[in-house]
């Protein structure tokens, strides 16, 4: 298990602001979002980009001391890097 929990949803990042005892401000901060932005996040009124559920996820992780795994990055047209040669 990589140790990082699941937010895809309004519900799962506000959920998670609870577990991390973040106000809107606090998460925006740690989220590196602005507070009106994170709102609308929680609201369902915006789509969370993958970027701030991984983000978050990984905050978490790190709050309880769980290790996470890095995301593998594919390099664009690199037929070296994508078969290993």
């Amino acid at each position: 298990m990589s140790g990082l929990i699941e937010i895809v949803s309004a519900e799962d990042l506000a959920a998670w602001m609870r577990r991390m005892n973040l106000s809107l401000t606090a998460a925006a901060d740690q989220l590196g979002r602005k507070r009106a932005t994170i709102s609308r996040y929680i609201k369902g009124e915006s789509e969370i980009p993958e970027s701030i559920c991984r983000h978050a996820a990984v905050i978490e992780a790190a709050r309880r001391g769980l290790p996470f795994v890095k995301r593998e990055r594919m390099m664009v047209g690199s037929v070296a890097h994508q078969t290993g040669a």
